[in-house]
């Protein structure tokens, strides 16, 4: 199913992986160019798995129109094998407001129910909002994300 307003972009599908597994996968930023359904990751830049709420992980990251930059990558949710989410930054820039969350929900037998969501309702600065173009990241993409999240993870 996806959910697709001006500001958010919601995909959820049921995998046939355990929660606990898809969530080890996105607790690890070392991990996620093998989720990255939009192709702009790159690779972690010295990150460590995450375990909890505050913490920030760098990503090296390319979109044709920039070229190659990073991006600082707060965590604001982490909620072991149920939920995680962080805000995204230009590196050494704070936040502009772009969210991306994973919600897992654990079913009978070795099922999930996946929602991942990008979220740019936060974006409120016109420097920000005169130069990007959202989303920038497709519905397909996500969907394609939670595939490659329950590929990694099984």
């Amino acid at each position: 199913m996806i959910e697709q307003s001006d500001t958010m972009i919601r995909v959820e599908q049921t995998v046939d992986v355990p929660a606990g597994e898809l969530f080890a996968v996105l607790a690890d930023p070392r991990r996620h160019v093998q989720v990255d359904g939009s192709g702009m990751l790159q690779a972690d830049v010295h990150a460590s798995p995450i375990t909890g709420v505050g913490q920030v992980f760098t990503m090296a990251m390319h979109y044709p129109a920039l070229g190659d930059y990073r991006t600082d990558n707060h965590v604001l949710e982490f909620d072991e094998g149920r939920r995680i989410a962080w805000t995204t930054a230009r590196e050494g820039q704070p936040p502009a407001g772009v969210r991306w969350s994973w919600a897992l929900e654990p079913l009978a037998g070795e099922r999930t129910t996946v929602v991942h969501t990008y979220d740019w309702s936060q974006v409120t600065d016109p420097a920000v909002l005169a130069r990007v173009t959202f989303p920038r990241v497709s519905a397909d993409a996500l969907t394609a994300s939670v595939a490659r999240l329950a590929a990694a993870a099984g």
